[in-house]
């Protein structure tokens, strides 16, 4: 059977949804998982305006503006240039919607593999959405469940959401944390040029590493007052970010001593460069207040970094035990000072982080995602060149 990957826009471009469809797609063709992404076009005038006119009937209605992505019409439209390529077929849906022709056509056999859940979405970014679109949105997601083959999900709190929110059996939702959305050819140079980190003398001061291109929801500020306060009891630490510039943040987070801004660096075109400024520093920290898994967390891993992270969404299942330390979302900011300084002074704690992330560096890679799909897959056989025919944009 010949096996596609969807997601809306095109699984084969690496800027589609940071990268994730691109890298997964590329691994899971590696082992035969795979056969093609497919090009589900989202733009062009004609869309615009069909997108245009929707949420002028929604105004019209009484709702909001937005919510249109989650439309059967919409979705409808984006699977029509490639419903006979996939009929007989099996898709791997990186979204949570198929269109309801999909959805009812037993000869499409449907996979889901996605970070959360809409009912889950909604709950943590949604407030813009008018509750009447988004409770349509996820009716739809729930009869997609049900008709599914297997719900993929890159943690145990979106399974959970899967199986108690969406009633759909355990039996049929799996978990498999995502990989690193690390360029695997500049990943491979950089990795047989790694020697084992050697240990850190007492007087160094600890290099941390941000990267991240929304500061609040990423808890950068929490990091800076954090690092503040540490920093005034006596630690020696300093912290690069990558993605933002100073002027990116609210000035009182603008001049803090010992931070270095090293804007955006782009990982696709700039991969050499953006693995060395990370793989550099001793330690990952993300700190959001609301994540779905963050893709980061699996990066700082794959470059054998410990990571403090946060305790919120599905990120805690991205994260390695033993060289990481979470953080819940309202932990106050002297909780988090306390750590750094106790990583600080206590520089064989953090040698134990450093040595089980490095050990384990390459499980944090898609080709290891691919892998554990693959104890469950219903086919190992599955062919590496499949049907041509999908949609051009």
């Amino acid at each position: 059977m010949t096996t596609y990957l969807a997601v809306i826009g095109d699984a084969n471009d690496p800027i589609t949804w940071s990268g994730t469809p691109y890298h997964f797609l590329k691994a899971a063709q590696t082992v035969g998982l795979v056969d093609e992404g497919l090009r589900l076009c989202v733009v062009g005038r004609q869309r615009a305006v069909r997108r245009a006119a929707w949420n002028g009937f929604q105004l019209f209605r009484g709702r909001r503006y937005g919510g249109y992505q989650y439309q059967p019409c919409f979705l409808e439209k984006l699977f029509s240039p490639i419903r006979e390529t996939i009929a007989g077929a099996r898709v791997i849906n990186c979204f949570q919607l198929f269109p309801p022709s999909v959805v009812h056509d037993d000869s499409v056999q449907k996979w889901f593999f996605i970070d959360m859940t809409l009912r889950q979405l909604f709950a943590c970014y949604g407030a813009w959405l008018d509750h009447r679109t988004a409770a349509e949105a996820i009716a739809h997601e729930t009869e997609g469940f049900r008709k599914a083959e297997v719900i993929i999900t890159h943690s145990a709190w979106a399974a959970k959401s899967v199986t108690d929110d969406y009633g759909i059996s355990a039996e049929r939702v799996r978990i498999v944390v995502p990989g690193a959305n690390l360029d695997p050819v500049a990943y491979g140079v950089w990795d047989k040029e790694q020697q084992r980190p050697s240990p850190m003398e007492a007087s160094q001061p600890i290099k941390l590493v941000f990267v991240g291109k929304y500061w609040e929801r990423k808890g950068l500020d929490r990091l800076l007052r954090a690092l503040r306060i540490a920093r005034h009891r006596g630690a020696a630490i300093q912290l690069r970010v990558i993605g933002l510039a100073s002027a990116d943040v609210p000035t009182a987070y603008r001049n803090e001593p010992g931070v270095e801004w090293s804007g955006f660096l782009n990982k696709r075109t700039e991969a050499a460069r953006f693995l060395r400024a990370v793989a550099s520093a001793d330690l990952g920290c993300l700190l959001s207040r609301a994540e779905a898994g963050g893709i980061v967390l699996r990066e700082f891993h794959a470059l054998g970094l410990p990571v403090i992270g946060p305790e919120v969404g599905g990120s805690p299942d991205h994260m390695f035990r033993g060289a990481s330390t979470a953080v819940p979302p309202d932990a106050p900011d002297e909780t988090i000072s306390d750590i750094l300084v106790r990583l600080c002074k206590d520089r064989s704690a953090l040698e134990q982080m450093r040595e089980r992330a490095w050990n384990s560096r390459h499980e944090a890679l898609w080709s290891t995602t691919c892998r554990r799909i693959l104890d469950f897959w219903p086919d190992r056989n599955v062919s590496v060149v499949g049907k041509s025919g999908a949609a051009d944009c």
